[in-house]
């Protein structure tokens, strides 16, 4: 019995204007959605292509090791994602690179300090906009975020209502139908009747991306595609259930429309942008970024000053030996002093400002070590602070289906924000992997002093370009699916709690 209802609700969406109308669409936008990816990916990979090269032409110049520890490998860049054509993810707001701000030198009493390489990890709040979802792009986040919310209430708003203005609702339940089979028939019939032109529309934006030779998918790639087109499928899901629902609940057609357009309005395009503004708002401000610099300085400052003063004293307490023993030759009668004797002396004294001991070379490399710490703790904990900020948003903004399944299609396409969270994490097992590296190589010889971060205290071997661990920034598809895992759950149980809520409504409703 519910194989003829699902057949005979299939048979009356599919010759319907409707029906027409949305596999139009869906086709158009799709189509040009692939267009647009195979006009504008190759320049992208070619730009990360272009700029691994020239990194790794830059590292074949660093064969020492100081010089490798002092300029480090380089720009660390975010591969593009091969599955950018499905949501963009706001990538244009967020940082491709992690980049080394600069160098300093400073010279005192001490003499020359050089700075040693150290990352910048950016900004992933460049304007409190950011912190909306965001879909103005045809991807697929647009089609499926605003079209298969809109679709399904369109198919579904007189369900019910229509035909129990027809008479034809009374008619069906005095047969022997139960309610129940009734619903689940309507329900995976509009379900049906929707995802033909949608799956129709997303062949062809496939094979129109598969003639571009830029745009290999492996078959990680087609996994995730199947993860994304059951997204989709639930989220269509989710508001068919609701169509249905306020089908049940209201007895007039036109009632139903006015209903379902004001919900998909209030929760699909009203919600999302609203919460992500109002939530920037009750957040406790971050802090701006001259706070930021001011405390950055600050700690350096101290840090600089702290060596400042070790360095005094230990030269000093060396400069007071050397100057005794000058003070002592001068009280000895001339006889017993020889020319040789007061040259050495001199020499000596004159060696304190020039050259440093291995207690000084120790204090210059803590100093410079304890530099790039300061510079990236700082650097992290306002890059953490801005995702926390972020996150809190993205939480708020979670109440509307809507932002829910943009965040899932862009954790599964590689794209926004939690991919730009996963970047930096492989950025942070670099930059560890990447120093362990030329502290390995210094140990290995005997004759360096193991004071990393200055040239007289490392080793004065050269290290080949093949030796040198390069950063290659990859996902995989468990981290793209458990960056996708909450909103997963949620969507399915906004379908669990939509398709019982029409289940209810439609048991209590006389017809």
């Amino acid at each position: 019995m519910i194989l003829h209802i699902i057949k005979r609700e299939l048979f009356d969406h599919i010759n319907s204007l409707r029906f027409v109308l949305t596999t139009v669409i869906l086709l158009v936008l799709m189509f040009t959605n692939a267009w647009v990816h195979i006009k504008t990916h190759p320049e992208n990979v070619r730009r990360y292509s272009n700029n691994i090269t020239r990194n790794l032409d830059q590292l074949k110049d660093r064969a020492e090791l100081y010089t490798l520890i002092r300029k480090g490998p380089g720009n660390l860049y975010k591969s593009p994602a091969s599955l950018s054509f499905i949501a963009d993810g706001d990538d244009a707001y967020l940082p491709s690179n992690i980049y080394s701000p600069g160098s300093w030198s400073k010279s005192g009493f001490g003499g020359r300090v050089r700075s040693n390489w150290w990352i910048s990890y950016g900004s992933v709040n460049p304007d409190a906009k950011d912190l909306r979802p965001q879909a103005t792009k045809i991807d697929w986040v647009f089609i499926i975020t605003y079209l298969l919310s809109l679709i399904p209430l369109l198919f579904t708003f007189d369900s019910f209502s229509g035909e129990r203005e027809r008479g034809t609702l009374r008619l069906c339940l005095a047969n022997p139908i139960s309610r129940p089979t009734l619903l689940a028939g309507k329900f995976l019939g509009t379900l049906i009747a929707i995802l033909i032109p949608f799956v129709f529309a997303v062949l062809v934006n496939l094979a129109v991306i598969s003639t571009d030779s830029w745009t290999q998918l492996s078959t990680m790639d087609w996994g995730r595609l199947g993860i994304i087109l059951l997204i989709a499928v639930s989220y269509a899901g989710i508001f068919i259930g609701l169509g249905l629902m306020i089908s049940a609940g209201t007895r007039e057609p036109r009632l139903s429309l006015i209903v379902v357009l004001l919900i998909w309005v209030t929760v699909v395009v009203f919600v999302p942008s609203t919460l992500g503004t109002l939530s920037t708002k009750w957040m406790p401000p971050l802090q701006t970024n001259d706070q930021f610099q001011a405390e950055k300085k600050l700690a350096i400052d101290e840090n600089n000053t702290d060596y400042d003063e070790q360095i005094k004293k230990v030269k000093e307490k060396k400069l007071s030996g050397a100057q005794s023993k000058l003070q002592q030759l001068a009280k000895m009668p001339r006889e017993n002093v020889s020319p040789e004797d007061i040259k050495a002396a001199q020499e000596e004294y004159n060696s304190v400002w020039q050259k440093d001991g291995n207690e000084e070379l120790q204090i210059k490399s803590e100093f410079i070590k304890k530099d790039v710490e300061i510079r990236e703790r700082f650097n992290r904990s306002h890059l953490d602070a801005q995702t926390a900020q972020i996150q809190s948003a993205r939480a708020a903004t979670r109440f509307s289906p809507a932002a829910i399944v943009q965040y899932a299609l862009e954790s599964m396409a590689g794209t926004g924000f939690n991919r730009h969270l996963q970047f930096l994490d492989n950025v942070h097992l670099y930059k560890k992997q990447f120093r362990q590296f030329i502290v390995d190589i210094d140990r290995t010889d005997n004759e360096s002093l193991h004071l990393i971060g200055i040239p007289e205290g490392m080793s004065k071997k050269t290290v080949t370009i093949e030796t040198i661990p390069k950063f290659e920034d990859k996902i995989t598809f468990k981290d793209t699916f458990n960056s996708a895992t909450l909103d997963l759950l949620l969507l399915v149980l906004l379908l669990v709690v939509f398709f019982s809520g029409a289940f209810l409504v439609f048991l209590r409703t006389e017809v």
